[in-house]
């Protein structure tokens, strides 16, 4: 994952392949991981109605805990 980048702007494939287990948390909240992995984080959660700030907040417990 790019350090310059917040969770938001990565995207839903770059956070799935270096921290495997975002990969539930995406799919908790309805974003689509396959077909829509190209998109950021944002871009998904906008687009797949999930909340951003949930989403991302969620993501970082993840990855976290996980450590």
């Amino acid at each position: 994952m790019d350090v310059t980048k917040t969770i938001a702007d990565e995207t839903v494939d770059a956070l799935m392949t270096a921290h495997t287990q975002t990969m539930a948390v995406f799919n908790s909240f309805g974003v689509d991981t396959c077909c829509g992995a190209h998109r950021s984080v944002r871009d998904a959660a906008i687009e797949d109605g999930a909340d951003e700030e949930k989403l991302v907040a969620a993501l970082r417990s993840a990855i976290a805990a996980a450590q």
